[in-house]
């Protein structure tokens, strides 16, 4: 299957999740957004982004996130005191549901829905700070490809911040269960896929589905490092946290392992 096909899949099967994500929801978040104060930034995972959120300017900055789901966390980020976002995501509900929730929220924020490796070139330089949040990595083969887009897009001396899951999260999520030592059902480390999720992308209300076809990729965090460097970023920081993040009750219980990460870099 070719990069288009792949991209062209995973938009229908994101664009079915969204709508069990809205009715899991309800209208949750657009009453939410009606506040002035109201964050979705508020799991007890959050903690750690929060407080490197804090040591990072947005006085009058420009942001991103990318891909950036149906724009909640990007609106959460505006609180921080940025003067403008824009947010890019493959998926036309998505967008849909972002764009309503930015007009409701009365923030200076737009959204567009495309591929990332496709992001216009008018957006070449225009960003002071990309956000890359959880479960964003694993929709792109090529890491060097996306990160490529993402040096294109910030400014000479941007930052990006990713609060991702972690490599070795997925292989604790995805089957295996350490009581019946079941290793032949999980996922490799080393082995990049493509994989898929048959019951759904339901994370929210946890319903299971016949998915539309979908394909995700596992990156080594050295597969990551690596992408980042050859790309004109240079890290900041890294760290490693036993913080779950995908609300999977299972996970949670494996926290001596690394189970997310954050990395703060900047363009040269």
């Amino acid at each position: 299957m070719n990069k288009k096909s792949i991209f062209d899949s995973n938009r229908i099967a994101w664009n079915q999740a969204l709508e069990y994500h809205q009715k899991a929801r309800k209208n949750s978040l657009q009453i939410g957004f009606e506040n002035p104060d109201f964050t979705t930034l508020n799991r007890d995972c959050d903690d750690v982004l929060v407080n490197k959120l804090n040591g990072i300017s947005f006085d009058g900055k420009t942001i991103s996130q990318m891909p950036c789901n149906n724009g909640r966390e990007l609106l959460s980020l505006m609180r921080f005191g940025a003067k403008e976002a824009i947010g890019f995501d493959i998926s036309d509900v998505a967008i849909l549901e972002a764009k309503q929730l930015a007009e409701i929220a009365k923030l200076n924020a737009k959204f567009v829905r495309t591929n990332i490796l496709e992001i216009d070139e008018e957006y070449n330089d225009y960003f002071d700070f990309i956000y890359i949040s959880e479960g964003s990595l694993q929709w792109f083969p090529d890491l060097n490809a996306y990160f490529s887009v993402v040096n294109r897009l910030l400014k000479q001396n941007g930052k990006i911040l990713i609060f991702e899951i972690h490599p070795v999260a997925y292989f604790i999520e995805n089957s295996f269960r350490s009581e019946n030592q079941n290793l032949n059902y999980a996922t490799s480390y080393f082995d990049k896929g493509p994989y898929g999720y048959k019951d759904g992308l339901d994370y929210v209300g946890g319903v299971q589905y016949e998915a539309k076809d979908c394909y995700w990729y596992m990156h080594k965090i050295s597969d990551i490092l690596t992408a980042i460097l050859h790309n004109g970023l240079e890290v900041l920081e890294f760290d490693e946290y036993n913080l779950e993040m995908a609300n999977d009750l299972e996970t949670k219980m494996y926290d001596k392992f690394p189970l997310s990460y954050i990395l703060i870099g900047k363009k040269k």
